[in-house]
């Protein structure tokens, strides 16, 4: 009777985990048609808000030089600028939210890493224009050249990105097998249990979770080169109109104050995409079996799917420096 209510049970969760699978493949069919129909919109209408808010910094920095007062104002649509700039489309929140919805990460590590992300943006901006203006007293067309070979590399960098998840995707699958296959023959030729610090003389693989839950540093490290790697664009027009007016130092500031802006807003992104994937990881894992393959699928979708982006960037890019990408 146990046994018959114990198959039933898991008949009812496995309904639901094709259930949930099919209203989950469903969503991102509708978000994915969406995009793709109104990406062209999307991106003219995020085109034509940042060139009136460039416009709008341009216009306070030389307010700036001559009323001290406008550099508080400078100073609040700077930090707006990060905040709006991340919630439009964008590389950076698209390997963000792609790796952290299929990988395993913790809030903590996903927090450092969006924060550092986006000051290296800013970072990098500061450091390519200071350098060409002060040792080579760069053009405004040869820092919009070097800033577009920095963005190409930031594209290269998501596709290696996506390369190193789907590897070690598979890699972890193939171990995880092992040890399955492992498993199923101990338990046709031993009678006693094993244990962690069993000492029967066999070698033994790390469990499911220690596998799916192990976390590359290295994948961290590639993620916030891909994404910081890319000079902020917003960031390197403050420092040029501040260069323009003889205020360079309140460019470096406006740049900061983005910085600050755009990691709010991607740690919010990221923490709601944690939130999301660990209900719909619940849900849809029904058994041993299924939440030990589960988080593996979605990594090496992920894995592809920063791939596919990557490639899509590179090939895409060849319209000089975009405030949008």
């Amino acid at each position: 009777m146990e046994h018959h209510h114990s198959e039933q049970h898991s008949h009812i969760n496995k309904g639901n985990y094709w259930l949930g699978a099919t209203l989950v493949a469903t969503f991102l069919m509708i978000v994915g048609y969406f995009l793709w129909h109104n990406w062209p919109t999307l991106m003219l209408s995020t085109i034509k808000w940042q060139r009136e808010i460039n416009g709008q910094l341009s216009d306070l920095l030389y307010d700036a030089k001559e009323n001290p007062a406008a550099i508080y104002s400078l100073a609040g649509v700077s930090f707006l600028y990060g905040v709006f700039h991340s919630l439009g489309p964008g590389h950076g929140k698209m390997i963000v939210t792609t790796y952290l919805a299929t990988n395993p990460a913790k809030v903590k590590a996903s927090l450092i890493m969006t924060v550092i992300s986006a000051f290296l943006q800013a970072l990098v901006a500061i450091v390519l224009v200071t350098v060409l203006l002060v040792f080579f007293n760069s053009s405004m067309r040869e820092i919009n050249s070097a800033a577009d070979r920095f963005i190409t590399l930031s594209f290269v960098a998501m596709l290696l990105l996506g390369v190193i998840v789907a590897y070690r995707a598979l890699k972890q699958s193939w171990q995880l097998y092992k040890q399955k296959t492992h498993k199923h023959d101990h338990s046709h030729s031993h009678s006693h249990s094993h244990s962690s610090d069993c000492s029967c003389g066999h070698k033994h693989f790390a469990d499911a979770d220690s596998i799916n839950q192990a976390t590359n540093m290295r994948e961290y490290i590639a993620i916030i080169a891909s994404i910081g790697i890319r000079p902020c664009t917003g960031a390197i027009l403050a420092l040029l109109f501040a260069n323009m007016v003889g205020m360079y130092w309140l460019g470096v500031v406006s740049a900061l104050l983005m910085a600050v802006g755009t990691a709010l807003t991607t740690s919010t992104i990221a923490t709601m995409t944690l939130s999301g994937k660990k209900l719909v990881t619940k849900y849809l894992a029904y058994s041993d079996h299924q939440h030990s393959f589960t988080p593996l699928v979605f990594k090496l979708f992920g894995g592809l799917l920063l791939i596919a982006l990557g490639l899509l960037l590179i090939n895409s890019q060849s319209y000089g420096m975009s405030p949008v990408l």
